[in-house]
């Protein structure tokens, strides 16, 4: 076994309390600032499209709904201009993740589950095909019982993501034996 494979293993052993819940989700919080500042720093459309994608999720976690669907939007429409920017795959991924988390948060579960697998059409970037993405769309809806639509999003993720091939695999099983992964370091975006 790799060290890839062995961290995999071992940290979707690890389980987590809710106090460790709460302060994964601090962490995040303490990160939007930075990433709402950048967006609002930046001039030109590409520095906009690069603080976009971070921007929208600080929104997302800060409760700012409008914002958070704006930025997404925004993300979506810019990245038809940069397609062939390092940042194009993060963008799209982003602006569908979110937009699926705003569906959900409105029951719409057909429009977050088709948002789901638009994220997971991306052609891939250096940050998604390395650190990989994020689950915290897969987590919203697997909690809401849409397993299928997670298994088939965790196979597209294989596409882009090969050194998250042992996560995607161990995630998968678990699914299909009704337990819920930890996700330990994709929890949230």
């Amino acid at each position: 076994m790799d060290a890839i494979e062995k961290w995999a293993t071992m940290s979707e052993e690890i389980a987590f309390t809710e106090e460790e819940l709460v302060k994964q989700k601090e962490v995040v919080l303490s990160f939007a600032p930075k990433a709402l500042a950048d967006l609002e720093a930046a001039r030109s459309e590409e520095d906009q499209f690069y603080a976009l994608p971070g921007a929208a999720f600080a929104a997302y976690h800060l409760e700012r709904w409008d914002d958070a669907k704006t930025y997404a939007e925004r993300a979506l429409l810019l990245a038809d201009s940069f397609t062939g920017n390092w940042n194009f795959a993060n963008a799209v991924y982003t602006a569908h993740t979110i937009a699926g988390l705003l569906a959900l948060r409105h029951g719409d579960r057909a429009t977050a589950v088709d948002a789901l697998h638009a994220s997971g059409t991306t052609p891939g970037s250096p940050q998604l095909n390395s650190f990989g993405p994020t689950m915290q769309l897969a987590i919203a809806l697997l909690e809401v019982g849409e397993l299928d639509a997670v298994m088939s999003y965790l196979t597209q993720c294989g596409t882009f993501w090969k050194l998250g091939s042992t996560s995607l695999a161990i995630w998968q099983r678990k699914i299909a034996a009704g337990e819920m992964p930890n996700f330990f370091s994709h929890r949230y975006g």
